[in-house]
């Protein structure tokens, strides 16, 4: 497989479709964040969260902090030699999405 092959893929965020190109071997990966992110989203709702940025916000906040505390659970050596956090790709698709409400 060519590393520059892309895929469109069209997903929904909280019943909003979207379409996406994204790289053909990251395809699997971004069909599951759509769906933990709709998962995280539709529990905020069951909260009372009503309007869709809330929801977003409130499960954009809750998966950071897994990825938070994932990253705080690396063995004490190997934080010390880890460079500067990297925002994972997810999150950076979220704060587009948050930027378009």
């Amino acid at each position: 497989m060519d590393n520059t092959e892309t895929v469109l893929l069209s997903v929904e965020i909280d019943s909003r479709p979207m379409r996406l190109r994204v790289a053909k071997r990251d395809e699997e990966q971004v069909m599951l964040a759509a769906q933990t992110l709709n998962k995280r989203i539709d529990a905020f709702r069951k909260f009372g969260a009503n309007e869709p940025i809330d929801r977003l916000s409130w499960a954009a906040l809750d998966l950071a902090g897994d990825v938070v505390r994932s990253q705080n659970a690396v063995a004490p050596a190997q934080q010390q030699a880890q460079t500067p956090m990297e925002i994972p790709p997810i999150l950076t698709q979220l704060e587009s999405l948050l930027q378009q409400y």
